[in-house]
């Protein structure tokens, strides 16, 4: 029976031919792979992965997403540097949305921006509202009257606007009206060259309301009178509503 797989006229060398489908590299077609045609493990595709396209990998937009939005959250927790968030934080942001809404790949990185770029912009908002109420504070000035008192020579440090005191010495009544900061704002006096007396301080509002006072007698005796203290006190005296102190309690 003649070989129905035999070239016409003849082939020396068709007794090493391989059965129909055994191409080189396949399980039973007993030849050994040449480079750049099959694999060794018989698997197919221009990539060697099985399919078509190639592997994936992460996409740069993401990725710098990531790291500004770590920055970010990072430089927020640093005092007075916290600003730069401000800027980093909304962009790592945006970029992590636009990766989530474009699909690409390593979707764990714009989520990591997106997460950590909302955390530095918090923080970063926090610390602005907490640096303007203390600016606030800074900058309510009202009028109020300042008084020391003592029965010999005492050293006055007057403060009014600024963390600077001004420091005169006085003897007997001291009474001035200024515009102070209801921060920075007070008096302090203290006694002289071994003075023993008594020596007092009072603070009183624009309409004559007593607001802080202090007395001290003896040698290097220290009486001081801040607004600070008064602001203190006003939030010590607060009346909770007896509901919220029963669940306090409890």
């Amino acid at each position: 029976m003649s070989d129905p797989y035999a070239r016409p006229g003849g082939d020396p060398h068709h007794g090493s031919w391989s059965s129909p489908g055994g191409y080189p590299g396949q399980p039973g077609s007993g030849q050994e792979p040449y480079e750049g045609q099959y694999p060794p493990n018989g698997y197919y595709g221009y990539y060697g992965n099985g399919g078509n396209q190639p592997p994936p990998r992460t996409h740069g937009m993401t990725t710098f997403a990531m790291v500004t939005g770590i920055v970010a959250a990072v430089i927020s927790l640093v005092p007075f540097l916290g600003f730069i968030s401000f800027v980093l934080g909304p962009l790592a942001m945006v970029l992590g949305i636009v990766g989530i809404a474009k699909r690409f790949r390593s979707r764990g990185f714009s989520v990591t921006a997106l997460v950590t770029g909302t955390f530095g912009l918090l923080v970063s908002i926090l610390y602005a509202v907490l640096l303007s109420t203390i600016l606030s504070f800074y900058d309510n000035t009202q009028s109020f009257d300042f008084e020391a008192e003592g029965t010999g020579e005492y050293e006055l440090s007057l403060t009014t606007t600024s963390a600077l005191p001004v420091t005169t010495n006085e003897s007997g009544r001291y009474r001035s009206t200024v515009d102070a900061s209801t921060l920075f704002g007070g008096i302090v006096v203290t006694n002289l060259d071994g003075n023993r007396g008594t020596i007092s301080c009072r603070i009183y509002d624009s309409t004559g309301n007593l607001l802080v006072e202090n007395t001290d007698v003896g040698i290097d005796a220290v009486a001081q009178c801040m607004l600070s203290d008064v602001l203190v006190r006003k939030v010590e005296d607060l009346d909770f509503p007896e509901e919220i102190s029963a669940r306090g309690l409890g």
